[in-house]
């Protein structure tokens, strides 16, 4: 489960012996063009390279101006850590440190204090309250004035105490806003946090570098992408060669998902604009409504959005990792080849690796080296759940904590329920796969060996995928349950 099933190739040595063809040419693997970027004409081209990547993903309106702070960063040599967080610090101000302040303004509105409250000064407060709170906590782990041996579970039962408290009928009003506000400011950071807390044991460096990497610049959602800052320094280019082959492996790897943005489009456009073909969520709506599209349309519905989600998956992780590479960070990819997957547990490692990554370090390793030590397989499929049901369900609970605030406590987890199912029906999947893993057998050829296997996988994660609703509140598990058994044929 926690096994990194990406091929990670070493440096340029040599001329290729007649490489296969192929539609990015492995540029990273070329000597003339790896020295070449070591020197000032080969920079200047990368950054017109690069420049020219950004405006074409521009006009597919995807942002990837950050690769020009990327480059900067790579170049500033010894004060490459000072210009990641002048960076990460530059990029969380522009976007409101990532704070939801529209669900704020109506709590207030709600509370019925909006107009005692200053909410750009409220907002600025929080910000800096948060972060003094994330550098004394860091920086008292390292000291070691506090061990926090297990510090996601600290952090999430303090953070689900705190939203707890929200609900409490004494803090209405201006109390309950406070408190909305500090959560929704601590929120994005949690996960970063934790990861912060668990490298401040064995990482000495000062705090302002854990927090460089809080939402680093490339990129990330409430998973960080490249982890925390010892997973980085694995990560890191040392040198001036290991620094161009990570940088043309960010060009090779941004062009490809350039290429990907562009099929996508062009798929949407034909099957959604010329085929008519409704959206997964449309087709569910109109079935709920008592007008069910034909079963055929339904079905087609439903791969339709697996192969979206696919797609749009690759490509944003894509974009992320494809700048920390130009930043001079060697970070495997986020989706790499899950067609290929010949087992469920194998689609998981590859469909979002840093969000598996993240249940594994955190949900996984912790239930592993406690509990059932004299079972063997018992023990990895209880840590395999642990990881991919509560700790899946949990990272998008607190994802979406809001909910809590606009729909109060019981509500919003009741809400859950079809995601949770989901969740459920992954980890005993994954769990099953993993204790089923048996070594490779020889090559049973292309039709039993790759297209029967992708098959079942893909099958599967497109049923389950109906389930996956950790956005939808209005919809319960019974009805997501019902179109299936439409589309299965099956009366209820």
């Amino acid at each position: 489960m926690s096994v990194e099933s990406q091929p990670y190739d070493g440096a340029a040595t040599g001329l290729l012996a007649k490489p296969p063809w192929r539609l990015i040419p492995q540029i990273d693997r070329d000597p003339t063009l790896v020295a070449g970027v070591q020197e000032t004409r080969g920079r200047v081209l990368l950054f017109c390279a690069v420049g020219l990547l950004a405006l074409l993903f521009w006009q597919i309106n995807i942002d990837f101006s950050a690769a020009g702070l990327a480059l900067a960063c790579a170049y500033a040599g010894r004060y490459r850590r000072v210009l990641i967080f002048l960076a990460t610090l530059l990029l969380l101000c522009s976007n409101g440190f990532l704070v939801d302040r529209a669900f704020l303004a109506r709590m207030a509105i709600d509370e019925g204090v909006a107009d005692r409250i200053d909410q750009p000064l409220l907002d600025a407060a929080m910000v800096a309250v948060t972060f003094a709170l994330f550098s004394g906590l860091l920086a008292m782990q390292r000291a070691g004035a506090i061990t926090l041996r297990r510090p996601t579970l600290s952090l999430l039962l303090a953070f689900l105490a705190l939203v707890g408290a929200t609900q409490a009928s004494f803090m209405a009003g201006t109390p309950r806003v406070l408190l909305w506000s500090f959560l929704m400011t601590f929120q994005p950071y949690l996960w970063f946090l934790a990861y912060g807390l668990m490298d401040s044991v064995k990482e000495r460096s000062p705090v302002w570098q854990h927090l460089s990497v809080f939402h680093p610049f490339w990129g990330a959602t409430l998973t960080p992408f490249g982890k925390g800052l010892s997973y980085l320094r694995r990560f890191e280019a040392k040198t001036s060669e290991e620094l161009a082959v990570t940088q043309l492996k960010g060009v090779k790897l941004a062009a490809w998902v350039l290429i990907l943005a562009i099929g996508k489009i062009c798929i949407g456009e034909f099957v959604h604009g010329q085929l008519r073909l409704p959206m997964f969520d449309d087709n569910l709506l109109q079935y709920l409504a008592g007008h069910p599209q034909p079963r055929l349309v339904g079905w087609a519905s439903v791969v339709v959005f697996f192969v979206d989600d696919l797609l749009s998956m690759t490509v944003f992780g894509g974009t992320i990792v494809a700048t920390a590479r130009l930043a001079g960070f060697r970070l495997l990819r986020n989706t790499y080849r899950p067609l290929e997957s010949a087992t469920l547990a194998e689609f998981w490692n590859r469909y979002y690796f840093y969000y598996k990554e993240l249940l594994v370090d955190h949900f996984f390793y912790p239930t592993f080296v406690r509990y059932f030590r004299g079972h063997r397989r018992l023990r990895m499929f209880f840590a395999t759940f642990a990881a991919a049901c509560v700790g899946n369900l949990l990272f998008h609970f607190i994802r979406d904590i809001h909910f809590v605030g606009e729909m109060g406590l019981w509500r919003a987890v009741i809400g859950e329920q079809s995601h949770a199912f989901y969740t459920f029906i992954l980890a005993v999947s994954v769990g099953l796969s993993q204790m089923r893993r048996v070594p490779q057998p020889a090559p049973k050829g292309w039709l039993r060996g790759r297209l029967l296997p992708c098959l079942w996988v893909s099958s599967f994660f497109c049923l389950i995928h109906i389930f996956d609703a950790p956005l939808d509140r209005e919809h319960s598990l019974w009805q997501r349950a019902e179109f299936l058994f439409y589309l299965l044929g099956v009366t209820t």
